[in-house]
């Protein structure tokens, strides 16, 4: 079952500095997001599983990354794990549907929002019920909302194990006082003794 992931889990992949968001739970970014990300993007290739990345997805990460957009594109297009898929006119079809059936009266309340940001997360949604996504990985809001009207499950990047790879025990030392330094003479004394010894 292919899964979907937005600009923001795509950039935290690809992107040295993304932006980590803030786990709601603690207000924090969480620790070794982009190693969990890693981690998951492992787990689908090995499982031959595919990330679909919806082509409004795309356009939002190149507009952010500028110049180096091509190595992006490079990365996405050579991997197999990747799939970009396009708002087509099957797309803009379910789309309707999920306007008139679904948005028209759930996603009311969501209206505060800019008309193109809500226009953009129900074209996402629409490019995951056509490609068959049932998972989406996300940690926008109004995308999270949008998702679950129609079915698709969502899931932050806190929500995402940290590998056990990294996972690796850091030692609390407490810093030791500054040793003395030794005298020459100290030093010479010291290892005539261990000679004669």
């Amino acid at each position: 079952m292919p899964v979907a992931f937005d600009s923001t889990t795509l950039s935290i992949l690809l992107n040295p500095d993304a932006k980590i968001p803030n786990d709601p739970a603690t207000g924090k970014p969480p620790d070794l997001a982009k190693e969990r990300v890693q981690a998951l993007v492992q787990k689908l290739q090995k499982e031959k599983e595919k990330i679909v990345i919806a082509t409004p997805v795309t356009a939002e990460i190149l507009t952010v990354v500028g110049p180096t957009y091509a190595d992006y594109l490079a990365i996405i297009n050579k991997s197999r794990v990747f799939e970009v898929a396009p708002f087509d006119e099957i797309a803009a079809i379910e789309l309707a549907f999920l306007n008139r059936d679904v948005f028209a009266v759930g996603d009311a309340k969501n209206r505060l929002e800019p008309y193109q940001k809500i226009k953009v997360d129900r074209q996402i949604v629409a490019i995951c019920k056509v490609t068959g996504c049932n998972t989406l990985y996300t940690d926008d809001k109004g995308l999270i909302t949008r998702a679950k009207l129609c079915g698709i499950e969502t899931i932050r990047v806190c929500d995402l194990p940290i590998p056990d790879s990294a996972r690796q025990g850091k030692l609390d030392l407490e810093a030791h006082e500054e040793l003395p330094e030794m005298e020459d003479e100290e030093v010479e004394s010291g290892e005539d003794a261990s000679a004669e010894s």
